[in-house]
């Protein structure tokens, strides 16, 4: 038996399209590539995994890794309200961050991207030595509002980027509070990381 019912805008139409380059293979950089095809102004955040002997590994969103040291140390913060990004150059092009509610309600944070009609946007990523991404879906979110957000989490983000990058960055107090444009998704991402989120004056944490 078939039975109809309503569908989601991102199974009607996804105009953001993406793909990758290497910028710098030997140093494990490559260079992500997204063009919004549609008319209209779009948010979304990017998923990935690692391919490695032809198995993809947990897929994540970009950006909700090594987050807490990202805003600490490389002038990335929040953004309150989303707004089309320039399209400067990929190597210098620094999307914010966002507080990402999930279709299951849960809360995490990644890397926001909103490109107007038309446009595109390039950003690097780095710790690809030896591997290639793998499991690449864009995910189209919606503004909900803007809060004020505290951040509990794993303090071993800091430990494995360090690790992975022979750096000694620090990370911010933990638990922080930041000021956040609240995306929604109309997917179930998982988590990297066992991080508390809440919004202030919620008494549900996620």
């Amino acid at each position: 038996m078939r039975i109809a019912g309503l569908i989601s805008e991102q199974a009607i139409e996804n105009p953001v399209k993406v793909n990758y380059t290497w910028y710098e293979k030997a140093k494990g950089i490559i260079q992500w590539n997204f063009e919004n095809t549609g008319s209209t102004t779009r948010s979304f955040i990017l998923l990935r995994g690692i391919t490695e002997n032809n198995k993809v590994s947990e897929i994540y969103a970009f950006g909700d890794a090594f987050y807490p040291l990202y805003y600490k140390n490389f002038n990335v913060d929040f953004v309150t309200e989303p707004e089309p990004l320039a399209n400067v150059s990929a190597r210098t092009n620094n999307a914010p961050l966002a507080v990402i509610e999930n279709s299951d309600s849960r809360l995490l944070v990644a890397f926001l991207y909103t490109l107007s009609g038309g446009s595109k946007y390039s950003v690097l990523e780095g710790g690809w030595t030896g591997v290639e991404p793998g499991g690449i879906k864009i995910v189209l979110a919606k503004y909900s509002g803007t809060k004020d957000f505290s951040i509990k989490y794993e303090k071993k983000q800091c430990t494995l980027y360090n690790e992975e990058s022979s750096t000694d960055y620090g990370c911010p107090d933990d638990p922080f509070t930041v000021k956040s444009a609240l995306m929604r998704v109309n997917n179930s991402i998982k988590p990297l990381f066992n991080d508390t989120i809440s919004a202030a004056g919620d008494n549900n944490c996620v």
